[in-house]
């Protein structure tokens, strides 16, 4: 599971081999998947070392298709796998490249919400950590579709201003 500590890791696999990060790589092959995105487009916003956004906005005609290019020309050229969500917005885009991996291109467009995002667990929507599904599950909040439905002040008045934000 990405993002797994190591304690919760290793109590599901006692026998897990660690082997230390390589940063030097992990450096110069984001550096290197920035390079080649900037061919695309030069309105990228890096989110993290190995994330980014790319607003394509009159850079291609089919924006599935340029997807697909890009994450072929990574493998290819680079030797690594990407994921990519293709939407209207950032916040579709990240749940659409977390949707299934490795290497997949995958689209959310508010019109597919009810039917690719609503049935997921409400733990898998962007900014959702575990104390708030905690609290949403609850309130008998179990999926993602089940937190659209609800009464936005309710949710605000169980998780405060994050309520509102992760209803929205």
């Amino acid at each position: 599971q990405t993002g797994e500590t190591v304690v919760f890791a290793k109590e599901k696999c006692p026998d897990l081999t660690l082997v230390p990060p390589n940063y030097d790589l992990y450096n110069k092959s984001s550096k290197a998947l920035i390079k080649l995105l900037s061919e695309y487009t030069d309105k990228i916003e890096q989110y993290s070392i190995d994330e980014a956004f790319l607003d394509m906005t009159g850079c291609c005609d089919d924006s599935e298709r340029t997807a697909h290019e890009i994450k072929d020309r990574v493998h290819a050229q680079l030797g690594f796998t990407v994921n990519i969500g293709v939407s209207e917005n950032k916040l579709l885009a990240k749940m659409a490249s977390d949707f299934e991996k490795p290497d997949k291109v995958h689209t959310l467009f508010p019109e597919e919400v009810p039917v690719k995002m609503w049935p997921l667990p409400v733990r898998d929507l962007f900014m959702v950590g575990h104390a708030s599904a905690a609290k949403l599950e609850l309130l008998g909040i179990k999926t993602i579709g089940d937190l659209a439905k609800m009464d936005p002040a309710l949710i605000e008045a169980h998780l405060k201003s994050h309520g509102r934000t992760i209803w929205e």
